[in-house]
Formats: structure tokens, sequence, C-alpha cells
């Protein structure tokens, strides 16, 4: 597929840094967006902002930017809590756990997992060094349903994230030589308030204010 169709934008366009989230998101870093048959797309200051429109296709985006001048990749977003993490938290992943697949989630098999990009992570936490991260281990879900089959597992292996991006955005990264972060913050939990629990004021307050501050965190962290 031609990549102007896919991203609205021409490979010559997109910036060094990249900043992946999703399409709610991509509000918080810019008004001025363009629309793909994909992926949105908006240009701040020294980064190229990519929304997904859906996560099936998080891979393909990111093997996309092999044609551009593309080197730092951000994903940003909400992600689901597990264990001694609450809503409104913000994380910096380490390993990115790989449970992509519904059918390797519903019969138990081995996972493997992928590590983000230690120097980008630690310059991002030392440039915010007053401000409360927390790192931890993602898992890149195929259910939210078998979610809570695996409690005790996260737990075990330091995983208080649940996404449906991080591992695969991470392996296609590897894959092209980039160099690739996440930087999160906590939208539910999958034990004190699943998806799709209403959430009381003070919770969405949490959230909101969590949701700003990294975004802007971030779009400092590139300039």
């Amino acid at each position: 597929m031609n990549f102007k169709d896919f991203f609205a934008i021409s490979p010559n366009s997109v910036q060094k840094n990249c900043i992946i989230c999703n399409s709610l998101d991509i509000a918080l870093f810019s008004d001025q967006v363009k629309n793909g048959l994909f992926v949105k797309t908006s240009e701040i200051e020294n980064a190229t902002v990519i929304a997904l429109k859906n996560n099936f296709l998080a891979g393909d985006i990111i093997l996309y930017l092999k044609q551009t001048q593309c080197e730092n990749i951000i994903l940003f977003g909400g992600c689901g809590g597990c264990g001694d993490i609450n809503s409104g938290d913000m994380i910096v992943v380490d390993k990115a756990y790989n449970l992509e697949s519904f059918s390797k989630m519903l019969t138990g098999k081995d996972f493997d997992y992928i590590e983000a990009d230690k120097k980008l992570s630690e310059e991002f936490c030392k440039q915010n060094g007053n401000e409360k991260f927390i790192k931890t281990n993602s898992a890149c879900v195929g259910s939210l349903l078998l979610e809570s089959k695996y409690i005790n597992w996260f737990k075990e292996n330091n995983i208080c994230a649940l996404d449906m991006e991080s591992s695969i955005i991470f392996c296609a990264a590897k894959e092209i030589g980039m160099s690739f972060a996440a930087f999160m913050y906590i939208a539910d939990h999958i034990e004190k308030n699943p998806f799709g629990t209403l959430l009381d004021d003070n919770v969405k307050m949490k959230l909101a204010s969590a949701r700003k501050k990294l975004s802007k965190m971030i779009m400092d962290f590139v300039k």
C-alpha cells in the first residue's frame, strides 16, 4: 500500500522522533490532524505523532517507518493495571511480554518478552526527575476476558501494565533498528476497577491530570 494513503503524509515528512498513541489521544498533542486510511498524523515540534485507528496494524505502521528518517519511537497511552498500582499512575515499561495471541493465552503456552531501550527510557526519567514514575513490565494481551486467568502470573513477572500494542511495537521497532520506549498511564485496574467500571470523580480527575501531564512531558522530551 502507498505510504501516503496509509499515513496521509509522505515518508520524507516524518521526523526523527515518532510518538505512537491511540486515536483519542492525538488531541493532547495537536489539533492539526491529517486522516490516513489506518492512522491519523500530526506534526509537532521535533516529532511526528501517529495515532492508531486500530491496534491490529500497529506492527505494520512501525515497519512502514523504515522508509522515513525516524530514529526514536515512543509509545504513549492508557493501559490496564494489575497488582500494586492505581488508576492515574504513570509508568515506564521495562520489558513487554508477548501475549498477543488469543490462542496462546487460551492454552497457556510460554511467553517471551522484549526489553525497551534503556538509554531512551533513562533519559526521559532523568529529564523528569521530580515526577514519580513506576518502572514495570507490560503484557501485550490478545484478550480482555482472559486477563483474569493470568493475575498471579502477571504478579510473578512484575507485570503491572496490560495493553494491546507494547510488544508489537517494540518487536517491529527492533526489526528495523530503531530505539523504542513506552511511557503510559494506568486507566483501569483488572482487580480494583475493571475496564468499563464507572469511576468516581477523584479517579477521573487523576486520570485526566496524568494524560495531560505525561503527554506534555513527552512533547518537552522530544524538543
